[in-house]
């Protein structure tokens, strides 16, 4: 620690967080006032975005800056401030105080007279000129559960907690005492440990009250000494979402330190309850979206699910993974059959069938817990209700999400991916590119993107090519160099583009209203004055369709990534009338999705069990003679696996042989 002066009486510490105005105006009326001691201002900025610390270092070159890049919270920062302190007393001020006369000469000059003081704080004003009630008793569990929660609609506060009806003009002991302006003595201050930083933002003030008078210190409302206060004016920029759980936190750390575990318990748990209840309030529309995106994606699922003959595929490696323990290195052959996209899916399926079983409904309901989450993840990105609910709805998006398939969580990789852009996190963007890349090989264009957006390259996407090329070492390259080459090839062939405009003409209308082109083209136009605006957005979807463009005719498998990107486009439109129309396209779509079935492909998982079970009445123990031999072609591995899983006998892991009547 700096060796204190002797000349210098006052160290005053203030905290900043994003309180630029209100911090200059604090520091003006400081040197303004304050007469008759030799003081010293320590300002600590915990991380702010707002220039707060340019504007201390310009206009007030004496005060001594500390500059945090993150933030140490109010308990933190003040203990930085006390470390450097040189002042025999040490005022604890909030940058939202300001004065309009000497009040901090009064402070000392009581402090210095009254030895058996420990902490005194002054009068504080709003800035309309009501009174405010600081000094109060200590906290009981059954004050704060009435004040702190819900409780309080039901049951008033108790007067005597914050000392309802005593005059703050006067002066008198209290129990706790305000820390928004608070006055001790450097040296106890030091003795006691200084702020106990396990505590952020709250009960600070009420723990440092205890421990001095736990060593026979009072702590004292002094009425003749005023300043004014702007309340809370950090936190309130911060916003009730952040603070509350802290606010619960701090809560919870104060009971269990002085009141025991039970009783944290239960202020914590009253506390979590209350919040949750608010946050319900406050996010009731949310709410509803996830409510109805959970509701379309798992309506009869396990009746109508899609199960179609590549899926089959990934369901039987994913089985033999689980029975044989061996890894699978590649997945299901892409467009083009000699390339195959990565395993991903495939060891995500065998984990849901470790943990539990083979049913083949289980993997959707992954599938559908991921379509909700990503109904929810771009409502974060977009701070959009509306997109939140395109994509909640889209006939498309909801086919995706019931269907157990490699394409299935494209859509949240694409918007965590989106998100990683957006918040300049070069690694998880490289990262989850190439974890996409390894769901769906035509993804491969957001490498280029994500390099272009940052105009450097990691490598750390490699890391998910590995099992290929573990592959490529006794299979020929074909994985890797092969890939490569193939991109090359797709890149100087570009003017052989095929039907590249239909095919994504045609996903966009099962996007957003199937089988209706004329409302695709309406909102296709809204989507386009959205997207001329949104640099993000219109480089993600543009470099993707011209990759579609050059490799002349994409599939469905290809469009999954655009899900999370066109659902904040068209929820991003300003007029009233066609936020109205959105609503309605959303409602028409939950009535396509129901009156079709949500378009399966092909007859749903309930008639394919059908068949299957039909097949397996018919079957005789293979001893018998004359069987019938049926083999399974790779198109019907559907059949394969629900014949496994409802007990048929697999004689080789080349060929499915059965018996049956003749």
């Amino acid at each position: 620690m700096p060796t204190k002066s002797v000349s210098m009486q006052l160290s005053v510490s203030i905290v900043s967080f994003n309180t630029k105005a209100l911090l200059k105006r604090c520091l003006a009326s400081i040197f303004k006032f304050t007469k008759g001691l030799s003081f010293e201002v320590i300002v600590v900025d915990n991380g702010s975005t707002d220039d707060s610390a340019a504007i201390v270092r310009k206009d007030f070159p004496q005060v001594k800056l500390i500059q945090n890049r993150t933030n140490r919270w109010y308990s933190g920062a003040n203990n930085q401030a006390l470390n450097a302190a040189k002042g025999k007393y040490f005022l604890i001020l909030n940058s939202d105080i300001f004065l309009k006369d000497n009040a901090f000469k009064s402070l000392v000059c009581y402090l210095s007279r009254h030895q058996k003081v420990g902490a005194v704080e002054p009068l504080q004003q709003s800035e309309n000129g009501k009174i405010i009630s600081t000094g109060s008793r200590h906290n009981r569990l059954d004050w704060d559960l009435t004040e702190l929660t819900l409780l309080h609609k039901l049951i008033k506060p108790p007067s005597q907690f914050r000392l309802v009806g005593k005059d703050r003009r006067k002066t008198w002991p209290a129990e706790v005492i305000c820390d928004a302006a608070l006055l001790l003595r450097t040296s106890q201050l030091k003795k006691i440990g200084g702020y106990d930083e396990k505590f952020k933002l709250y009960y600070t003030e009420n723990d440092l009250c205890r421990r001095l008078q736990q060593r026979q210190y009072k702590a004292v409302h002094l009425g003749t000494a005023k300043v004014w206060h702007s309340v809370s004016a950090s936190t309130k920029k911060a916003g009730w979402k952040i603070i509350s759980p802290i606010y619960t936190a701090d809560a919870r750390q104060y009971y269990r330190k002085y009141h025991g575990r039970l009783q944290a318990l239960a202020i914590w748990s009253g506390m979590s309850l209350s919040n949750a209840l608010v946050r319900l309030k406050q996010n009731f529309w949310l709410i509803v979206i996830l409510g109805l995106a959970t509701w379309l994606r798992f309506y009869r699922l396990a009746d109508l699910m899609s199960f179609i003959g590549d899926q089959g595929r990934d369901y039987l490696a994913a089985r033999d993974m689980v029975l044989t323990g061996r890894w699978p290195l590649v997945g299901i052959a892409s467009s083009v059959p000699w390339l195959k996209q990565g395993p991903f899916f495939i060891w995500i399926t065998a984990a849901v069938f470790k943990c539990f079983g083979f049913n083949p409904v289980y993997p959707a309901i992954l599938t559908a817990v991921a379509g909700v989450v990503t109904v929810y993840l771009v409502w974060r990105l977009s701070n959009s209700y509306l997109s939140a609910l395109v994509l909640a709805c889209s006939s498309l998006a909801v086919v995706h999400s019931r269907m157990p398939y490699h394409t299935a969580l494209i859509p949240l990789f694409a918007v965590l991916y989106l998100t990683a852009l957006k918040n300049k996190k070069i690694i998880w963007s490289y990262l989850l590119a190439g974890i996409l890349l390894q769901f769906e090989l035509s993804t491969l264009p957001l490498l280029l993107f994500t390099f272009i957006k940052f105009k450097k390259i990691s490598w750390v996407w490699l890391l998910l090519f590995f099992p290929k090329i573990i592959f490529d070492f006794s299979h020929g390259f074909t994985q890797t160099a092969g890939f490569a080459a193939w991109s090359g090839y797709r890149l100087v062939n570009f003017l052989k583009w095929g039907n590249a405009s239909a095919a994504i003409w045609q996903y966009w209308v099962k996007f957003i209203a199937w089988g209706y082109p004329a409302m695709a083209a309406i909102f296709g136009l809204a989507a386009l004055t959205v997207l001329i605006k949104n640099r993000l957005l219109l480089g993600f979807i543009g470099i993707n369709l011209l990759a579609f463009y050059l490799h002349g005719s994409p599939g469905e498998a290809y469009f999954p990534l655009l899900f999370p990107a066109w659902a904040m486009l068209i929820g991003s439109v300003k007029s009233k009338a066609l936020q109205l129309g959105v609503i309605g396209l959303c409602l028409f779509n939950v009535y396509l999705l129901i009156s079709h079935d949500f378009f399966p492909y092909g007859p749903p998982l309930s008639e394919r069990l059908a068949l299957t079970r039909q097949m397996l009445i018919r079957r005789i123990p293979f001893k018998l003679k004359n069987p019938l031999e049926i083999k399974f072609s790779s198109y019907l591995d559907n059949y394969r696996y629900l014949i496994w899983w409802l007990g048929g006998r697999e004689d080789s892991r080349a060929n499915l042989t059965y018996t049956f009547y003749e």
